[in-house]
């Protein structure tokens, strides 16, 4: 049978120590927390460079080493978050690439603020881009999300600044002799999308590298194998915020994304890269889970494929 203490021994100098004890367990866990509060702060600004083949056995020999850059979700507007520093950041990353061409996946704005720093950062980029700057419209440029206070933004303020909107539309860029189709597809949350329209105005000659943008990468499941070399999407910030666990992470901002964030063959060999994008919405913080602009680098004659990341910084 145990022996139990006398009352005096509960009484000790160990126990009158438990309380001064236990304020240094709160005060350390505290400091954890606002160390790793300013840490997440620190991430959602630490925009990182990722470059990636993008493998075309079809196209034309003057598409060989053509450069272009994806940027999305911008998200400038969004209070409190210091998403304009990240837009600008990645502004100086996507210049410092030496892009022919760059294309955004929307979520430009989402409110009223920083708008003329956002119109600054997208000339930097038409004046740049040689062969010009296109994009597609997100839930957040139309109004459309559950972050509370977004508001629509004019398309106008984006394409004042050079940037080709492409609406349930498709472009084609002359590069020497070949040529390079861009196919924009609309936000689908509000129902904003014509894929078909699209569709129907491809160039589909094999010489012809073509490219699907839309802000959800659901989309590129519908095309028919071989319509596109590569689908480009954003959307889901890579998760945001994720929890590390052995062999996969947790993405807190949608648990059941089937495209989180990366590259994916979807089927057919049909090719989508869905990337982090730069800003953040709802908290200002990134854990886990750096923004990033991507690079690709076609080369032509290879086996048709988005190659992987040959470096990221």
């Amino acid at each position: 049978m145990a022996r139990m203490l006398p009352a005096a021994a509960l009484r000790s100098s160990d126990l009158r120590g438990l309380p001064k004890n236990a304020f240094k367990v709160a005060a350390a866990l505290d400091a954890a927390a606002v160390l790793g509060l300013l840490y997440m702060l620190h991430e959602a600004q630490w925009v990182r460079r990722v470059d990636r083949r993008l493998e075309a056995p079809s196209a034309a020999a003057d598409l060989d080493g053509l450069t272009f850059v994806q940027l999305s979700d911008f998200h400038v507007g969004f209070r409190p978050s210091l998403n304009l520093r990240a837009t600008r950041k990645a502004v100086d990353m996507a210049l410092a690439a030496r892009p022919d061409l760059v294309l955004i996946t929307g979520d430009f704005a989402c409110g009223p603020h920083g708008l003329a720093e956002l119109q600054r950062q997208l000339r930097r980029l038409t004046d740049a881009a040689p062969l010009g700057v296109f994009g597609v419209l997100g839930n957040h440029d139309h109004g459309d999300s559950k972050a509370p206070f977004v508001m629509p933004t004019d398309p106008r303020l984006i394409e004042d600044c050079g940037v080709r909107l492409l609406d349930n539309a498709a472009v084609s860029v002359g590069v020497g002799a070949s040529t390079v189709q861009i196919g924009g597809v609309d936000d689908t949350d509000g129902g904003h999308d014509d894929l078909p329209a699209v569709l129907a105005v491809l160039d589909r000659r094999p010489e012809v590298l073509r490219i699907l943008l839309t802000h959800h990468a659901e989309v590129a499941l519908r095309p028919a194998p071989g319509d596109f070399h590569l689908a480009l999407a954003g959307d889901t910030h890579g998760g945001q915020i994720c929890l590390p666990l052995p062999g996969r992470r947790i993405l807190l901002s949608d648990l059941s994304a089937p495209f989180a964030e990366g590259a994916y063959d979807v089927g057919g060999g049909r090719q989508l890269y869905v990337t982090r994008g730069v800003g953040t919405s709802m908290l200002p913080l990134r854990a886990f889970c750096r923004p990033e602009i991507v690079v690709f680098h076609v080369q032509a004659g290879a086996t048709a494929a988005a190659g992987p990341a040959e470096a990221t910084a």
